[in-house]
């Protein structure tokens, strides 16, 4: 129990470096490596701060600093030997835009809003803040870029190329000045090797000579906008300019590449590594001087940052974005993309988990993904929030639902103005549609909340298995309803459940702006005899639903987590909770309830993390939750929460990735007959304890001699604590490590059910 892991997207690489035989790279998941043509991203579970990271640099123990992306400017030392942090730094920053070591001191280029500087660091039995210069010459702008020669730190301007001595105040804005006066070009980008400094402009590639302090701007052939990244090489000098790759050599003048989005560079070698939108770049100089450019994507989701996840019967996680689909299996990532160019659809059949797999189809996932929900008859149902029917340049179609096959994307389809309401304007006539839930209840029918209805006025639709549909708005009734539902629940009478945001523009003063309200239908859903709707809450934001145990309909609204107890009668609610759960935390638009297996409340809030209240209404593991701060959650802001209650897993979608987290809630084990005891040989003292998994819940265990001597006695903690799990330190009852041998381990259930296991102890 309490295990956590962390699927990341490392595509995105802004930063990139070699230490010996091994790469490294700064990406948006977190830190990769490439060792022996075996890569490795490291996460919060290997002891990182943050995995959206900016820049990456190396010291003089082989340690190394990376740097946060906007907005988490974090600043930390890490042993990727060791996996483990050397020292952390968190001043509040906005990002890290660059590191420089000089033997035992650092440098570091941040930004702190809208204002950049520079700090410094020294090394003195470990590394300690020194001091931050954020005060340059008025003319001078803001830094782009920097670089630090000798006793010299030489900064990259708006207005030109500035200097500082390092003797001097660097704090006041005097200590700096005009490294080449007249020259008020915006400085892009620098490098520097020994004596010589290579900066760019814009428009324009110059070398500076630290020795006798002259300059020139170098003569290249092509023209250029955007110039940037520029890198002192052992073949020359390499640098972008938009998706352009180049190096300029005292011969020649080559274009490298030209169709990816780049960043930094570096060699190793005699190869030079360029960090991509979309992984990294190899290029190897052939005999005859041309140039052999490979890309390696490495097998990831298009994006860690998912707005909606589900567990699909199978146990595979998907994730939905405004990308697409994201499937993840043991073996890797494979993902359904929109197309981005026109005839550039592509589905393949054979699929190589060592590299980035993509299918596109000729379908817009519009804003992004709201909600995905796997249907009876297996097929993905993808809430669409935000969709055009169609889209030009290329073609692609969508709705407010797009419904496709996994293992074959060719089959896919869309659900749209046929069935569902939409919204158009005077400036565009286009329908626009939004679909914020899909629910499939215990007959199969699905059921739709379509907000923003203003053309068709039904924001709650059904469809049966048979595709027969019923469509529910306020014309029917005497009773109004919200006409912006985001969440749909069902009771165990088979009455539908629907909460509503606060939305103005499209309850227009008219319906209920936000609140709870309830279907009661008698008949079938999407042919009902007859049907009433029952207003319980007529506003206020309703984020989400989630019916628990005992007939206890959970609410979230921005206060807090509540709850009404419901009945069959006249009165639907007998009881509503006096107080709300968790009305510290911020649950703002995107939170949202789910329920696991054992009728838990797990909330999440896009700004605080997890938070859950357990079935008895405690909360676990402690009132704090699941936070950044306190566990290896990838990120506080939380999108949404799946359950694999088969293995007892958690997934939790971050913005900067899922974490995986084992817990004590899921599917209870009927009997003894999947039980496994790790490690094994199990060798004391141990870095970890030992672990018996299969177990059925509130099992307790006795750990015996082949004798029968009990040696330590392990009785139940609870599912809350326990799972289905329990473990064993290799200390008997007195607290001392038990003596070599093979023990017995003697397992029992609170039925009398029993087992007995063997496992074999080395002490060290």
């Amino acid at each position: 129990m309490g295990e956590w892991k962390a699927l990341t997207s490392p595509l995105d690489v802004r930063d990139v470096i070699s230490l010996g035989d091994v790469i490294y790279g700064a990406t948006e998941g977190g830190l990769f490596q490439i060792k022996e043509g075996v890569y490795t991203t490291f996460t919060t579970i290997e002891g990182l701060i943050g995995v959206d990271l900016s820049s990456i640099a190396v010291d003089n123990e082989s340690n190394l600093w990376i740097g946060g992306e906007s907005p988490f400017g974090f600043l930390q030392v890490y042993n990727p030997d060791q996996k483990e942090s050397v020292a952390s730094f968190d001043f509040g920053l906005t990002a890290i835009l660059d590191i420089k070591i000089q033997e035992t001191v650092a440098w570091v280029l941040f930004k702190d809003g809208q204002d950049t500087g520079i700090m410094k660091f020294i090394h003195d039995q470990g590394w300690e803040y020194r001091d931050s210069y954020r005060n340059y010459p008025a003319e001078a702008g803001t830094i782009h870029c920097f670089a630090v020669h000798d006793s010299t730190v030489l900064v990259g301007m708006n207005n030109g190329l500035y200097a500082g001595q390092i003797s001097e105040n660097l704090k006041d804005p005097n200590s700096w000045s005009s490294l080449i006066p007249g020259l008020n070009l915006d400085i892009t980008s620098m490098d520097l090797a020994d004596e010589l400094l290579v900066f760019t402009s814009k428009t324009g590639l110059f070398e500076y000579s630290m020795t006798t302090g002259s300059w020139h701007d170098i003569d290249f052939s092509y023209s250029l906008e955007d110039a940037g990244n520029v890198f002192i090489g052992t073949d020359g000098y390499w640098f972008t300019d938009g998706n352009k790759l180049y190096r300029k050599t005292g011969s020649s003048d080559v274009l490298v590449e030209d169709r990816y989005e780049l960043s930094r560079m570096a060699q190793q070698s005699g190869q030079t590594i360029a960090g991509l939108k979309t992984g990294l770049l190899f290029i190897d100089q052939n005999s005859d001087g041309s140039d052999n450019v490979s890309r390696l994507m490495f097998n990831a989701p298009v994006t860690g940052g998912f707005s909606a996840i589900t567990v699909l019967d199978d146990g595979r996680l998907v994730g939905g974005s405004t990308h697409g689909i994201s499937i993840y299996s043991g073996e890797g990532w494979r993902n359904i993309l929109e197309i981005e160019s026109p005839g550039s659809g592509v589905i393949g059949m054979d699929h190589n988990f060592n590299s980035f797999i993509a299918d596109t189809v000729s379908f817009n996932f519009g804003e992004y993904i709201a909600d995905l929900e796997q249907g009876p008859d297996g097929l993905l149902y993808c809430a669409i929030r935000g969709s055009r029917v169609y889209l030009g340049n290329p073609p692609r179609w969508s709705g407010g639902v797009i419904v496709m096959d996994v293992d074959d994307p060719s089959n896919i389809s869309t659900i749209d103005t046929t069935f569902l309401s939409y919204h158009t304007s005077s400036n565009n006539s286009v329908p626009y549609q939004v679909v914020l839930d899909i629910e499939f209840d215990s007959d199969g029918n699905m059921w739709v909340a379509n907000p923003y209805c203003i053309n068709g006025n039904n924001p709650i639709h059904v469809r049966s298995p048979n595709d027969e549909w019923k469509h529910y708005g306020s014309s029917e009734t005497a009773t109004r309803i919200s006409q912006s539902p985001v969440s749909i629940a069902f009771d165990t009478w088979n009455r539908t459940w629907v909460s509503a945001f606060l939305a103005e523009e499209a309850n227009l003063g008219i319906y209920p702006n936000g609140g709870i309200s309830m279907l009661h239908y008698e008949g079938l859903p999407y042919n009902p005899a007859n049907f009433t709707w029952e207003i319980i809450k007529y506003e206020g934001t309703v984020w989400s639903l989630g019916m628990g145990f005992n007939d206890r309909l959970y609410y979230l609204t921005p206060s807090g987590l509540n709850y009404y107890d419901l009945n069959n009668g006249s009165n639907p609610v007998i009881r509503e909770n006096s107080y709300a759960y968790f009305p510290n935390i911020s649950f703002g638009r995107g939170a949202g309830i789910d329920v696991d297996h054992q009728g838990n409340i797990w909330t999440h809030s896009p700004t605080q993390g997890v938070h859950v209240l357990l079935e008895n209404t405690t909360y676990w593991p402690d009132i704090n939750g699941f936070r950044s701060s306190n566990s290896p959650l990838l990120s506080d802001e939380v999108r949404d929460i799946a359950f694999d209650e088969k293995r007892n897993l958690v997934y939790i979608a971050t913005s900067k990735g899922v974490n995986i987290l084992r817990i004590p809630f899921g599917q209870g084990k009927l009997d003894y007959s999947g039980v496994k005891v790790f490690p094994s040989p199990f060798y004391i003292p141990p870095s970890k304890p030992m672990k018996v998994d299969g177990l059925i819940f509130e099992s307790s265990m006795m750990v015996m001699t082949l004798d029968g001597k009990i040696v330590r006695h392990i009785p139940t903690q609870g599912i809350g604590i326990d799972g289905d799990q329990l473990s064993w330190d290799g200390r008997d009852e007195a607290g001392d490590y038990v003596s070599s041998g093979v023990y017995l381990l003697a397992i029992y259930g609170k039925d009398g059910s029993q087992t007995m296991e063997k496992i074999t102890v080395i002490k060290k």
